[in-house]
């Protein structure tokens, strides 16, 4: 089938299972050779989602039947925002490169230390900028940009498809029409889980989107190739509520992560560093959380005001 006819429908059928209830991590797999196939593939799939995005703000009861896309319905909990079978917002674009600061529009620079941070833009999307952090904001008529340079932040942003909220972390650029989510950059480690909507990433080196729901999680460490997992989206941005969760986190992302909660550097031994942890650890005293890690994980801890050393527990 090469008919641009064909590849619409093609593009709408993958649309509808991707964005059901249950959509296996086969389909996914399937979705992205069919999407890396041809950019004809790409380029259909964009327009679904688009019109997708804008139906957004109009009454399903204006909307006419269409048997070849999911019937968009309001979630009552979450007012303003569409769930087609699992739930979809705003389309999200991440692709490789940093936008560049052009003039115009006043530059705003927020960091963290010691204490997270909440940040209300003027187009009323809000940023959760974690512990030691730092993002530079930019508002312009056509364009809200936001460069992470160091950190983690959560975005709940507000739909607007005239206004693209764009997001720069390194080599990778988030492109966001609204939705929320959560980004990881720092010390070469990138990732995106989220909590609701629709999101594409482009890894580094790749040409082409992975498509993202609500509930999925894509970490790329370096050039690596990327990693696609699934998490419970309520706790994309748990860090929030004063939790970390983790599954399967290797001890040396877990390490980073203490680093920045402790206010100490945390140094994990070479033979500990891919230790798997699969668990919750609540923010807090230090000695505490210290010690539940060292509950759940085969670890031994050395303490000092200059900083953690977590080393392999019969090993070095």
């Amino acid at each position: 089938m090469n008919s641009f006819t064909d590849i619409d429908e093609q593009a709408r059928g993958w649309f509808v299972r991707l964005n059901g209830p249950d959509a296996p991590e086969a389909d996914w797999l399937a979705f992205q050779d069919w999407i890396e196939a041809d950019d004809a593939h790409r380029l259909a799939y964009d327009r679904v989602e688009a019109l997708w995005v804008a139906l957004e703000d109009v009454p399903a009861s204006a909307l006419p039947a269409n048997e070849d896309l999911p019937r968009p319905r309001r979630q009552a909990s979450r007012p303003g925002w569409l769930l087609p079978g699992v739930g979809i917002a705003a389309a999200v674009l991440l692709a490789v490169g940093v936008w560049p600061m052009l003039n115009g529009g006043d530059l705003q620079t927020y960091r963290t230390t010691s204490a997270p941070q909440t940040v209300r833009l003027e187009d009323g999307s809000t940023v959760y900028l974690n512990r030691h952090s730092e993002m530079r904001v930019r508002m312009r008529p056509g364009r809200r940009e936001v460069s992470l340079t160091d950190g983690e932040a959560a975005f709940d942003v507000t739909h607007d498809t005239r206004r693209p909220f764009v997001i720069a972390a390194d080599d990778h650029s988030v492109e966001v029409l609204g939705t929320a989510f959560n980004v990881v950059n720092h010390d070469g480690r990138f990732s995106v889980s989220v909590e609701r909507g629709v999101v594409g990433v482009t890894p580094a080196n790749s040409r082409t989107p992975l498509r993202l729901k609500a509930g999925q999680r894509v970490d790329q460490v370096s050039n690596a190739a990327a990693v696609l997992s699934t998490v419970d989206p309520a706790t994309a941005s748990a860090w929030r509520d004063g939790v970390l969760v983790y599954r399967r986190a290797s001890l040396g992302e877990v390490g980073d992560d203490l680093s920045r909660y402790l206010d100490k550097p945390v140094n994990v031994s070479q033979s500990a560093r891919e230790l798997r942890f699969t668990g919750v650890l609540r923010v807090g005293d230090e000695k505490i959380m210290l010690e539940q890690l060292r509950e759940l994980v085969p670890v031994e801890v050395s303490r000092s005001p200059e900083g953690v050393e977590l080393t392999r527990r019969g090993g070095t």
